[in-house]
């Protein structure tokens, strides 16, 4: 046997990602599993501030720096909320999704602020509420012809 000299192949790109998965802690069988590991956009792409000249998402969609490499269970929790397995749950409090419906009111009641405020004249007054009827406040002497 002779020691190969010269030009060696690439490596291809799916053994450099098997072996950076394996340095990440991914077990051999999660690997080989196919949907086992997902990507996940960290921060979420609805969560992302939106560059108004290129219209696009800051950090962009594809970009490798908010890409991971997850779980699919802890992507669906991540994602979704939803526990797997012994611990389910109903609830998307603190999952993506949650923030991303929360990011959508809140955005839709700023609108709905700042059209108001901008459609005010400067100097214009606030309309009154109309007031609510007050009664009067007891009397010790009405209380004393009561009980009598």
């Amino acid at each position: 046997m002779t020691i190969a000299r010269g030009h060696r192949k690439t490596i291809p790109l799916s053994v450099k990602l098997k072996a950076a998965l394996a340095a990440a802690g991914f077990s051999e069988d999660e690997i080989e599993a196919p949907g086992a590991i997902q990507w996940d956009h960290a921060p979420a792409l609805a969560l992302r501030l939106v560059d108004a000249e290129a219209g696009e998402p800051v950090p962009p969609a594809n970009d490798w720096r908010a890409i991971r490499p997850i779980r699919a269970r802890q992507h669906l929790q991540k994602t979704c909320g939803r526990k797997v397995g012994a611990e389910k749950t109903a609830t998307t409090l603190g999952s993506d999704v949650f923030e991303a419906a929360k990011a959508r009111r809140l955005s839709a009641s700023q609108e709905e602020m700042q059209r108001r405020i901008l459609a005010k004249e400067p100097g214009q007054a606030r309309p009154r509420k109309s007031r609510i009827p007050s009664r009067p406040f007891p009397n010790s002497k009405r209380r004393e012809a009561r009980k009598s």
